[in-house]
């Protein structure tokens, strides 16, 4: 990594520790950067995930045999067909079936807090007469306030979507031509390329595998919720797939609301059982089945990974937590590929 220095400092040797204290400034001035520009960077990490997902998928149909144009036009469709589908049937459908039952859930939520405080003046345990139904008890603004709320997220949703889609497309049609273009970038050596290649690799088989186990985490618990009657299995399906990429805490927040409606619906027991369904999913699929298919650690402890969440979701909110691991591997992918190549002197 060369930096300029001023003319006073030309010939002087540049020490260790200055060159850590610039870097770990330059490094301060990113973060504080990103923080403040969290709502577009988290749009551009969406969108180029998005590519980096579709990627393989435009591989394998040129590994088939079929043209480079031809793979992105299929690829750019197989995207477009899955985000109609969720946008224009999953969401759309979870979130009416929702608004239109909160009202029940919300008096059977009050029916179930005043058994419980029944039940407890039963064992002699003093509870104040209508402590615990006040706690849930909510007023008609508030429900139709919460109902427009819902209402107005699905339409920004939409928009969202379609912009997405659209870049994403255009990046899509360029993977073609990336690998030239990278090579002939400005400042671009052989090993910084190889870095970034190798990098760039461990990003997409993270992402790659991540996903697919997601998928198949949301299709089990859409099945699982079906079969004991919750209501909306395919919105909790949806977002247990989404909670899923945030590593240790995403499946226990995405099975809260699920217990719920199942506790509300069904009773205890179809609670438990939904419960059990959310356990053994994420037991199976994320401590058993995902480090067998990723096949090869990235060298990110768990503690690195928690702590990862934590700063992620500080500078870039809620978005920064679903891609903690592979914007950790960004990072260290695109700090080894500024590294000066070994042997080279850090003088001026």
């Amino acid at each position: 990594m060369t930096f300029h220095l001023p003319d006073s400092m030309q010939g002087h040797r540049v020490e260790r520790p200055t060159l850590a204290l610039l870097a770990l400034a330059a490094a301060f001035v990113v973060i504080g950067g990103l923080h403040l520009a969290a709502p577009l960077a988290t749009q551009v990490l969406i969108i180029a995930f998005a590519a980096i997902i579709l990627s393989p998928v435009y591989d394998r149909l040129v590994s088939w045999k079929v043209p480079p144009k031809a793979a992105v036009a299929i690829t750019i469709v197989l995207m477009a067909a899955v985000c109609v589908y969720v946008v224009g049937f999953v969401l759309p459908r979870g979130i009416w079936e929702l608004s239109r039952k909160i009202t029940v859930y919300h008096r059977q939520l009050v029916d179930a807090a005043a058994d419980f405080a029944e039940w407890l003046r039963e064992r002699d345990i003093d509870v104040p007469k209508g402590l615990v139904e006040n706690a849930v008890s909510l007023d008609a603004t508030t429900i139709t306030a919460t109902v427009r709320a819902m209402a107005g997220f699905a339409g920004r949703l939409t928009m969202n979507v379609v912009l997405d889609v659209i870049v994403v497309a255009f990046l899509l049609a360029e993977l073609p031509s990336l690998p030239k273009v990278g090579r002939r970038t400005p400042y671009m050596t052989e090993e910084r390329w190889l870095a970034l290649s190798r990098f760039a690799r461990d990003v997409r088989h993270y992402m790659t595998i991540k996903t697919s186990i997601s998928a198949f985490t949301g299709v089990c618990v859409w099945c699982g919720l079906k079969l004991l009657g919750v209501d909306s299995p395919e919105l909790l399906g949806f977002v247990a797939f989404l909670f899923n990429f945030v590593p240790g805490i995403g499946s226990v927040v995405a099975s809260v609301p699920a217990i719920l409606l199942a506790l509300n619906g069904g009773g205890l027991a179809t609670a438990l059982w939904t419960a059990a369904l959310y356990l053994v999913a994420n037991q199976l699929l994320g401590n058993i089945v995902e480090p067998r298919v990723m096949g090869r650690g990235f060298g990110v402890s768990p503690a690195v990974v928690l702590l990862s969440v934590l700063f992620w979701g500080w500078v870039l909110g809620p978005v920064g937590m679903f891609f903690a691991v592979p914007l950790s591997l960004a990072v260290r992918g695109t700090l080894f590929a500024a590294s000066p190549p070994s042997g080279a002197r850090t003088e001026h």
